[in-house]
């Protein structure tokens, strides 16, 4: 029935959502099914009803932070194509720039890597998610390329990819490293100084 079906999915993302809460404060290899089920506020049993074992609800809190770190940015077509990668790169840092929770995901995501080394299952879904992070861009950077040909004749796809993830990257690590919220703004007027061309005028000044 549509309303049952309904009711187990609020469910599981709430237990799911207790997770998360849980293993933020405890890390994943303490987290437990009963400590969820406490701060779900939600029977054991009822926790073990929607996920069978502590490794069912590990990989559903995966699956949970790959669908909220590696969203899908929908970016304005009608934009110039730089313009439009720097508002790719906006949408890409404003959870590390705008809350505590942003900060979070992408600790526990880290937490995970570990369990990728023994975990084909979670290794394969990181891979997956890190891949579709780049087939996304890439589309936006070969407009780049292919609207200043000789400014970037020696430059490919795949290499202004690169370079562009390790600066989203970069910056997530750094704002974990020294537990301070990355300042978008900021990184994003580099970017734009190293990426637009000055005009005429700017460059005497």
């Amino acid at each position: 029935m549509p309303g049952k079906k309904a009711s187990e999915e609020v469910r599981r993302e709430q237990i799911v959502q207790a997770a998360f809460r849980v293993a933020t404060r405890e890390g994943l290899e303490q987290l437990t099914m009963r400590q969820v089920a406490a701060e779900a506020r939600l029977s054991n049993g009822l926790v073990f009803f929607h996920f069978k074992s502590k490794e069912a609800l590990l990989l559903a809190l995966f699956d949970w932070l790959l669908v909220s770190l590696f969203e899908t940015w929908h970016v304005p077509e009608n934009l110039p194509p730089a313009e439009r990668l720097l508002a790719w790169l906006q949408f890409d840092l404003q959870d590390l720039s705008q809350d505590e929770q942003g900060r979070d995901r992408l600790r526990l995501f880290l937490s995970y890597w570990p369990l990728a080394t023994h975990d084909p299952v979670i290794d394969e879904r990181m891979k997956d998610a890190l891949e579709r992070s780049r087939q996304t861009l890439l589309p936006v950077v070969q407009a780049v390329i292919e609207s200043e040909p000789r400014r970037f004749r020696q430059v490919t796809p795949e290499g202004l990819v690169s370079v562009v993830l390790a600066m989203t990257q970069g910056s997530a690590m750094q704002s974990l490293l020294s537990n301070h919220c990355v300042d978008a703004e900021q990184i994003l007027s580099v970017i734009r100084a190293l990426l637009l061309p000055s005009s005429p005028g700017e460059k005497g000044r």
